[in-house]
């Protein structure tokens, strides 16, 4: 709640003495400067230096001028030098501030040309320069007041009706004095004094990032309420109709930012069920078959839905990068590992809280779980798949076949004498021979084939779109670059064998079991006609 209820108690106090007629002119006399003069001291307080100046002078000029109505100062030009310090001070302040092009605010620059119009009375006198002042003021304050549109409400909001009401009332007043004479206690000055508050208030929230909900009522409160405190049958029918157009449009205006607003956060809210979605997403049912960089591009597929212009992802340990790499990137936490979130742009606005952290540490269970599947499903030795991984992949591809219609062959590869390796040279050195094969099978097939330990030194290869005679063409590359590759200290080259089935589109496991059978039929003829040959089942 903060200090906003005390100031709703104020404000309603203000507005009784302020309209009740024994009281009016004391309060414009006195309440209303030192209303000005409290706030700009809580101003520069609370470190506001230009809006605290601003206000304190205010009430300085509003005090010298109440003196001198009681006969207690001389009057003299003297009296005019506050207000061109608080004027200069606000002007310096709302020049300091971010602006966006106005677009929706520019509904209040009739309210400008209004103070412009009442500066060319020559019955104002000096009270000229602040009618074309407070017409500068509102111009300045209209691209400071676009952003309530384009980022949110915030303590601006507060600020910002605080600040329109005090330059109408500067305006009334001109068309007050300009008409009969300004009368002392006038309900006018409710709108300086209201405007004071506001303006206090709406400094100190912004500051502090926050926007109460009382505020922005009593914001919503005070523009319906410039027009009706000037209803009054004295009021010129050009005082009315400032303030009613005034209140009017700085009220829709104000209805539509919290519209807005309400989309924005139904917006994010949305965006931020469909991140948590794609996150949980990326289970362990399904993480199972999927390789770190299917891990990285559906983290980064998650991402975007918080921020559209992520464009790549990259964990600089385990060298994965999905995407591209941009000079614009966020740090992801990673437990070490060094993960950079890529970003086409820089963000506009603030950083989901949470967001990157949340993200770090999926990515880092997820990918836990890929390297554990990836261990499960992978022999240690040559690091081709295993035969439980057979079980897992075989109905993907047969799938992609039938799909396409696109044959699989089915090839058993078997290193000859491979038992004589092991007993003349050792265990190790058969290892080296295994593992010199499975980098040779694992360059030798595509994303699509699958390349199996089956058992000891036997080997399956399952390739897709490949007929009997492409299927022959590869294994004796692989024939050929294992032949020629040597393992110290063995100083022959080693021979293969294989059998070949298949070569047509598989209708399904069954088919595919047979295949393998008959190729290791077929590779026990090979080895039985001689071996270090190929031979079609």
């Amino acid at each position: 709640m903060g200090v906003v209820p005390y100031v709703l108690g104020l404000s309603a106090l203000l507005l009784f003495l302020g309209l009740f007629p024994p009281t009016a002119p004391w309060s414009e006399r006195f309440l209303t400067p030192c209303v000005a003069l409290v706030g700009g001291g809580f101003l520069i307080r609370q470190k506001e230096r230009s809006p605290g100046l601003g206000l304190l002078f205010l009430g300085i000029g509003d005090l010298a001028w109440t003196l001198e109505e009681l006969g207690n100062l001389p009057r003299g030009l003297y009296l005019e030098f506050p207000y061109l310090i608080s004027y200069a001070a606000l002007t310096f302040w709302l020049l300091s501030l971010p602006g966006r092009p106005p677009r929706l605010s520019l509904g209040l620059l009739p309210l400008a040309l209004l103070g412009l119009l009442s500066a060319l009375r020559p019955e104002l006198g000096i009270d000229r320069i602040y009618t074309a002042w407070d017409a500068l003021l509102l111009l300045l304050l209209l691209p400071r007041l676009e952003s309530l549109f384009q980022v949110g409400l915030g303590g601006r909001a507060l600020w910002g009706v605080g600040f329109l009401l005090f330059l109408v009332a500067d305006m009334a007043y001109a068309f007050l004095e300009a008409a009969d004479g300004y009368p002392t206690g006038h309900p006018v000055h409710l709108l300086w004094t209201l405007g004071y508050v506001l303006l206090a208030l709406g400094v100190v929230e912004e500051r502090e990032g926050h926007a109460s909900f009382l505020g922005q009522a009593l914001a919503l409160g005070s523009l319906f309420f410039m027009p009706a405190v000037l209803l009054n049958d004295p009021t010129p029918w050009s005082v009315r109709l400032l303030a009613l157009y005034g209140g009017l449009v700085g009220g829709l205006g104000l209805l539509y930012a919290l519209h807005l607003e309400w989309r924005r956060t139904e917006e994010k809210r949305f965006r931020w069920t469909r991140f948590l979605e794609a996150l949980a997403r990326l289970s362990p049912s399904v993480t199972q078959t999927l390789s770190p960089e299917g891990v990285l591009l559906g983290a980064l597929g998650a991402a975007q839905h918080l921020l559209p212009q992520a464009v790549g992802l990259e964990v600089r340990g385990r060298r994965g990068l999905v995407g591209e790499r941009t000079p614009h990137s966020l740090l992801i936490p990673l437990n070490g590992d060094a993960a950079y979130l890529y970003l086409r742009t820089p963000p506009q606005e603030p950083i989901p809280q949470g967001f990157l952290s949340l993200l770090g540490e999926r990515i880092k269970q997820v990918l836990k779980q890929v390297e554990w599947g990836t261990l499960a499903l992978t022999d240690p030795l040559t690091g081709l798949l295993n035969r439980r991984a057979l079980e897992t992949e075989l109905p993907k591809l047969l799938a992609l076949a039938r799909r396409y219609g696109a044959p699989v062959s089915v090839v058993m590869l078997d290193i000859d004498r491979f038992k004589r390796v092991n007993d003349t040279y050792g265990h190790p050195v058969g290892d080296e021979v295994l593992r010199l094969l499975g980098r040779i099978l694992q360059a030798s097939v595509r994303r699509e084939d699958l390349a199996v330990r089956y058992g000891g030194e036997e080997f399956l290869l399952l390739l897709y779109g490949a007929d009997r005679e492409a299927t022959k063409e590869v294994v004796e590359r692989i024939r050929y670059r294992f032949r020629t590759q040597r393992v110290e200290p063995i100083p022959y080259p080693l021979p293969l064998s294989a059998g070949i089935a298949g070569g047509e589109v598989p209708e399904g496991e069954a088919q595919v079991e047979d295949w393998i059978l008959k190729a290791d039929y077929a590779l026990l003829r090979a080895k039985e006609t001689g071996r270090d040959r190929v031979t079609l089942a």
